[in-house]
């Protein structure tokens, strides 16, 4: 049996989390024995950078629910933080040519993101603009309705229609064509990016130096070690660089096949998901002020990939407007776009039935539900334990 994900959008308190979700923690789907009866916990918070150690609330917490510890040469076996973002200034301090080599990459791919910012903020506005000045005219007209304008049968009937028709025809045509061209730059950065990435990996030579192939052993075996593993909220950037820098993305997916349970907040979360999206700072075209406009950061680890994940929905995204929520599906389209605010728990199992698996994704906040994107720009909040009807669930 597989692990179980628990993805949180913002909890306030760490170890609101821990105290909520104790029995699912003292539980175990872990295929070893001796890691399901010793319910390890490994702790990433590589996201709070340098404070990446000050865990330990945390760890108190867990003690208080009934893990037990396993003092080592005075540290806790059994609870352990994974100190990728401390081990990674070990591997500069220790490798600077390699790191050095590394920094420029980083440098590079930062200038290509922002080429890619540029470009995402000029097409917003191009976007916002053009449904702008087609609402002067229809002023009743929606995004989703001009998304779902049929352009290919008006063009096959253009004798046929009066000037207005043509007018909207053409609103419609050219707005589609803008929103094409946003989720094809989103394609292109992340195509970019990848590509200078490898070149690193490729003639960096760091898969055969003895430093970092002793890290990442160590980082592995902490990972395939643990019976649960929170991943928690903070710099989304660095917590996502350091994990692929050592990249443990198929130790993730290991770690959850053998029956690793992962709990995840915000920035955590995001990290599981097939996209990182965050938000553009220096831009807010679209939604206009105290609101911000979405880029793509990078691809994540993909655990999750039928869903994709807005924490701080409630803070960040303006959910009482339609055509944002319409916008927001068209970019994203390839998954359910789902907001999570701080008592918003959404919670991915695979189960067999019948020689097949299927996932299920529920909503188990006792105090909110999940918010749910629709293309015609209506939020629906769940019900405590509403199953999500998705592809390769049980439910579709």
């Amino acid at each position: 049996m597989k692990g179980t994900i628990l993805f949180n959008g913002n909890i306030r308190f760490e170890t609101d989390f821990i105290e909520q979700f104790k029995n699912r923690i003292l539980s175990s789907n872990h295929i070893n024995s001796k890691i399901a009866d010793s319910k390890k916990v490994l702790l990433i918070t590589a996201a709070w950078q340098k404070r990446e150690f000050k865990e330990n609330h945390i760890k108190q917490s867990l003690y208080d629910i009934g893990i037990q510890p396993n003092f080592k040469n005075g540290f806790d076996q059994n609870i352990q933080n994974l100190s990728i973002y401390h081990d990674f200034n070990r591997f500069k301090e220790n490798v600077p040519s390699i790191h050095s080599f590394y920094h420029t990459k980083q440098q590079v791919i930062q200038k290509v993101k922002e080429f890619y910012r540029e470009k995402n903020s000029g097409l917003i506005s191009i976007l916002q603009k053009q449904l702008a000045i087609l609402k002067e005219t229809f002023n009743k007209v929606s995004l989703y309705a001009v998304l779902s304008y049929d352009v290919q049968l008006t063009s096959n009937n253009l004798n046929s229609v009066n000037q207005w028709e043509l007018l909207y025809h053409y609103g419609c045509k050219d707005i589609q064509s803008t929103m094409k061209k946003l989720t094809e730059n989103d394609d292109e950065m992340i195509k970019v990016c990848h590509e200078i990435d490898d070149y690193f990996f490729s003639n960096s030579n760091i898969q055969n130096n003895d430093t970092y192939k002793y890290m990442k052993e160590a980082l592995e075996q902490r990972i395939l070690s643990s019976n649960s593993i929170f991943i928690f909220g903070g710099n989304v950037a660095v917590l996502y660089n350091r994990l692929n820098f050592f990249k443990l993305k198929d130790t993730f997916k290991q770690a959850l096949d053998n029956g690793t349970n992962f709990y995840t907040i915000s920035a955590g979360s995001l990290s599981l998901c097939d996209k990182i999206i965050v938000l553009d700072d220096n831009s807010n075209e679209w939604a206009g002020k105290n609101m911000y406009d979405y880029e793509l950061f990078d691809v994540g680890f993909g655990l999750v990939k039928k869903v994709q994940i807005f924490p701080h929905c409630r803070d960040y995204i303006h959910l009482e407007d339609s055509d944002t929520i319409t916008y927001t599906v068209e970019r994203f389209k390839d998954t359910m776009c789902v907001g999570l605010d701080e008592n918003s728990f959404l919670l991915l199992e695979t189960y067999q039935e019948n020689g097949q698996e299927f996932e299920r994704f529920s909503s188990i906040g006792k105090k909110d539900g999940l918010y749910l994107f629709n293309r015609d720009g209506n939020v629906k909040i769940t019900n405590y334990s509403e199953e999500l009807d998705l592809p390769g669930t049980k439910r579709s």
